[in-house]
């Protein structure tokens, strides 16, 4: 029950039941059920019993910041607001490695930031791009042939995940195994779910790992394998914290991004006409999607007792980040609710702040800006059948279906 996970230093007037109380709307739509977050006079930052479910069933209750201004403050400060152990896929096997660099504190965060930042750089992005729009034009065609698709199956996840599977040296045909994979760790609500998901990502990782070891190829494994800092090999724990980051971080994120900006195409006829009329507006359209539309929710462990906006907290205390929330807040943007193509300036908080902003957000935005072009290029009229029930999942927000027909 949600009093249950109330710690004693809590007080009363600052627990909010959010979540249990606006289930059914998230899963409707999980952006417009946090608005409601700033009906009322709610406060700014709340206790919620079961704040931090979406991404950690087993964690106890959490705060939730609501305000763009104060999300980036604790994503900022990772002196008071650690990453350490955030989000507990060793722990889920009885082990004690860091997923990297996601859950390392500076300053070693920055050593491993260093050497990984190369790999999803501006310059090696432009070298993807023929690759991105092949593979796009590919699955456009193919899905084309047909009146009617589930945009997931057809276009929405083949794409991030071919270039994401290439990239890491995996074999396509086990493309569903993969995706069956990280559903069980990122989506499940069951932890005997995701721990046997995250045991079965962790022996895949640990042979090729082995492979590589023996036989490097051009690929993110075979570099993590190879990579030094400050002149020594990496260890086998540390190996493995890059390689799980890498294969979770990059075989969900963007195909939840893309799922949830051709529903709101499909729904909106107008943006879709201006975008096939205007381009060069499909970049800035992309940040106002990531913007109104941003999937990741994160949590910080607070490690020693402090204040914060007059608030008591904990040394223990989780702390959940909605990017969505940091996103959408009204005192950050005008007209909030309203999906502005051309918005600017666009301080949205899609891809986090502070030393964990994204190490992908380079290729994501590629990846989408392509998707977005070539598709209303090959397919420019198209909708949601009447009648059908799209229901959004939680960990990392997406859509477990998109139905869409065309003439």
């Amino acid at each position: 029950m949600p009093g249950t996970n109330i710690p004693q230093h809590v007080p009363q007037d600052l627990v909010r039941n959010f979540l249990s109380s606006h289930q059914d709307a998230m899963e409707r739509d999980p952006f417009t059920a946090l608005r409601y977050v700033y009906e009322g006079e709610g406060q700014d930052i709340f206790f919620d019993p079961l704040g931090a479910r979406l991404t950690q069933p087993h964690l106890p209750g959490a705060w939730v910041l609501t305000r763009n201004a104060d999300i980036r403050e604790v994503l900022q400060d990772p002196v008071l607001f650690s990453s350490k152990g955030i989000t507990g896929f060793s722990k889920l096997l009885g082990q004690d490695w860091d997923l990297i660099p996601v859950e390392l504190d500076p300053p070693e965060h920055a050593k491993f930031r260093a050497i990984m930042n190369p790999l999803f750089s501006p310059k090696r992005i432009n070298e993807l791009e023929h690759d991105i729009r092949e593979c796009a034009s590919h699955l456009v065609r193919k899905a084309a042939q047909r009146k009617d698709c589930d945009f997931n199956e057809a276009f929405g996840r083949p794409l991030p995940v071919t270039i994401f599977v290439r990239l890491m040296g995996l074999p396509m045909e086990e493309f569903d195994t993969f995706m069956r994979w990280e559903d069980m760790v990122l989506h499940s609500m069951d932890m005997n779910v995701r721990h046997e998901g995250a045991v079965e990502i962790h022996n895949y990782l640990k042979e090729l790992i082995a492979k590589r070891k023996l036989q490097p190829v051009d690929d993110l494994v075979s570099f993590a394998v190879k990579a030094e800092i400050d002149g020594q090999k990496l260890t086998d724990d540390e190996i493995m914290g890059i390689c799980f980051l890498l294969f979770v971080g990059g075989l969900d994120t963007v195909a939840a991004s893309l799922a949830f900006t051709f529903k709101y195409l499909a729904e909106n006829p107008e943006a879709r006409q201006r975008l096939i009329n205007e381009p060069d507006l499909v970049a800035s359209a992309v940040e106002e999607i990531l913007r109104t539309h941003s999937v990741v929710v994160t949590n910080r462990i607070v490690t020693q007792d402090t204040t914060f906006r007059d608030i008591k907290m904990k040394q223990g205390d989780c702390v959940v980040c909605y990017t969505a929330l940091g996103s959408m807040d009204p005192k950050e943007f005008e007209n909030t609710q309203e999906l502005i193509l051309d918005r600017s300036p666009n301080r949205h908080l899609a891809f986090s702040t502070g030393p964990h902003r994204c190490l992908g957000s380079h290729l994501a935005r590629r990846e989408m800006q392509i998707a977005i072009k070539v598709w209303l290029k090959t397919i420019p009229d198209f909708w949601i059948p009447e009648g059908a029930e799209i229901k959004a999942h939680g960990g990392i927000f997406g859509l477990d279906s998109l139905p869409l027909c065309w003439d």
